[in-house]
């Protein structure tokens, strides 16, 4: 688009696909992002204090990579290049369900073990090739700048640390990638005032969990890169291997049961594991960080595909707009695949016109009903497949017996399949 100039509110890995995307469709690509980025270390992982999952593993879907692929060209090789780990989703991880253990078989389905500071680092470095790039960091984004007859959204509003308030007002795009943090709402009732509130819809997975980073002695690494247990009786585990020979290690427990705070309860905890191979594991490792508490587990999503308010050249995307259990694992991969949605929108002939924006936050809303469904395990809105929920329970149910059907789950669960494809022949 000739001379024109895009705006993206929040540096998270949302924001930083987004500016990838922009900026071969933009003169200009401004990212506002709220705090600074932390440089990788031999040691503990990269931890930025704003971002409270930074402190944990990161793992992106085999959906999600797909779309990153098609968003930033070359990310695979700078996130290898800063020691992430590569293996396959059926093959090098062991998984367990209620029923049992799934067969160890290879999938196709690559999954890289890393820090978020890692991935964040490895999309910057791809993003920082491009001229046309500028990220102010410490910038705190406090309401939005409209055009006189309040129909579009042309820049925001923003403070630095002295509190300085500045203004951006030449944008011709505004993509809101703050996080679930977003306050955007509060923004969006600064200017159109409180004529109508903006739904919201919030599935507590009644759990809460507690995560590390460990390191194991080169004799003491398992046979597998990663272990994963489904939650039974709201207790569940996972273990990845990530950079530098660093474990991530993540524990999920009931929301009425003290989580670990110390090297002596976080071990205690992973003993009452339904599967005896996960502490036999951690009780070889060294800690590398002390455990970190996370509280707020819940699925939330705010419904802006019904704000009748909503204006022209305005975008919201991924956790601003739905936010998901960290454990299911969807959040970047639900990112992902949003951003590529609005490189559609932006690549149509017409670009941006009257309600672009609007029609784009109804289709989002469409495209994140798979992630939300698979992360509250809620398949009852699936009203065009009756019996959905029955499925997917046959299918979780049978898959430890039957290589073919456990890829199929592997494959629903990273979003490579639609539940559209199973069959009542196909998980009997």
């Amino acid at each position: 688009m000739k001379g024109a100039q895009a705006l993206v509110i929040g540096g998270g890995i949302a924001g930083l696909l987004c500016a990838n995307m922009l900026k071969d469709r933009f003169v200009k690509v401004t990212v506002l992002e709220r705090s600074n980025y932390v440089e990788p270390s031999d040691g503990a992982p990269a931890i930025r204090p704003e971002v409270p999952q930074s402190h944990c593993l990161h793992m992106l879907m085999g959906a999600g990579a797909q779309a990153f692929d098609e968003l930033v060209p070359g990310w695979r090789d700078e996130m290898i290049a800063r020691g992430a780990v590569a293996y396959d989703a059926g093959a090098d991880v062991a998984m367990r369900v209620a029923s049992g253990w799934l067969p160890k078989v290879e999938t196709g389905i690559t999954l890289y073990g890393a820090s978020r500071g890692l991935i964040e680092n490895a999309l910057l470095a791809v993003l920082r090739e491009a001229r046309n790039v500028t990220i102010q960091t410490v910038q705190r984004v406090v309401g939005l700048e409209v055009s006189r007859d309040g129909e579009s959204v042309c820049g925001v509003r923003f403070q630095s640390t002295n509190g300085a308030l500045q203004v951006l007002n030449n944008a011709d795009v505004v993509v809101d990638a703050s996080g679930a943090a977003s306050r955007l709402p509060r923004w969006l009732a600064q200017v159109y005032g409180e004529r109508q509130q903006i739904a919201r819809t919030e599935i507590a997975p009644g759990r809460q969990y507690v995560s590390r980073w460990v390191r194991l002695a080169p004799d003491q690494t398992p046979k597998w890169q990663g272990l994963a247990l489904a939650p039974i009786h709201g207790r569940a585990g996972m273990m990845m291997r990530a950079e530098n020979d660093l474990w991530g290690v993540v524990l999920q427990s009931p929301e009425d049961v003290p989580l670990p705070t110390n090297d002596e309860t976080f071990l205690a905890s992973a003993a009452m594991l339904p599967a005896a191979e996960f502490y036999d594991v951690l009780k070889r490792a060294v800690p590398v960080t002390p455990p970190h508490l996370f509280g707020r587990t819940a699925n939330r999503r705010r419904h802006y595909e019904q704000y009748s308010f909503w204006p022209d050249n305005l975008f919201a995307i991924g956790d601003s707009v739905c936010a998901l259990d960290p454990y299911a694992g969807l959040g970047m991969t639900a990112a992902a695949r949003g951003v590529q949605l609005l490189q559609g929108y932006l690549d149509q002939p017409d670009r941006i016109t009257t309600n672009t924006a609007s029609r784009f936050q109804s289709q989002l809303a469409q495209h994140n009903q798979l992630p939300w469904m698979i992360a509250t395990n809620d398949w009852t809105t699936a009203a065009s497949q009756p019996g959905l929920a029955d499925q997917i329970n046959s299918l979780t149910r049978a898959a430890p017996f039957d290589p073919s059907l456990a890829i199929m789950l592997l494959e629903l669960q990273h979003m490579l399949r639609t539940p559209e494809t199973l069959t009542n022949e196909a998980v009997s």
